[in-house]
């Protein structure tokens, strides 16, 4: 306490009275965490346990970065696999349009090659509108009673060898 009490007296010398050395000495103590005496067991054991909780906070650390790295690189990867799959759609809408232009150029072929031809028992002719019922009724035509149609599908075999020339 004297040599204390002799740093009071010389702070007041210096910086004013005794009674403010005294103030600040009170101040000091009054601050939570750095009122540890420093080499003591209490501060050891105290700052084992800062380095403990900053060695697991490095460790989530790292672990978090990782992660982060891991994620990083799967995005990259759903990012490559999305642009491929919007290249393969693009292609595909492509591709179906060019079918559907096909099928609508066969439609009208098939439409024009048979309009000339009535179908048995309805005298049917194939139009635009109807061309898909209509063969779906000369297939069944021919396919259930063929020696009855022998006719029939002579008509049928010479349009279709003529639609080939043309195609």
């Amino acid at each position: 306490e004297k040599a204390k009490g002799d740093d009071a007296s010389a702070a007041a010398t210096t910086n004013g009275t005794a009674a403010d050395a005294v103030t600040e000495d009170s101040k000091k103590d009054e601050l939570p965490g750095y009122n540890i005496p420093i080499f003591t067991e209490e501060f050891l054991d105290y700052n084992k346990g800062c380095e403990a909780e900053l060695r697991q906070l490095r460790k989530s650390n790292t672990e978090y970065e990782e992660q982060n790295a891991i994620l990083g690189k799967h995005i990259d990867t759903m990012k490559a696999a999305i642009e491929k799959l919007e290249v393969e759609t693009v292609q595909q809408k492509n591709n179906n349009l060019a079918l559907q232009q096909h099928l609508a150029a066969l439609r009208t072929k098939l439409a024009a090659s048979f309009s000339s031809l009535p179908l048995p028992g309805t005298n049917e002719t194939a139009t635009l509108e109807n061309i898909d019922s209509y063969m779906a009724v000369l297939h069944s035509i021919i396919l259930d009673r063929p020696q009855e149609h022998e006719a029939l599908i002579a008509s049928v075999r010479e349009i279709a060898n003529r639609l080939e020339y043309q195609g």
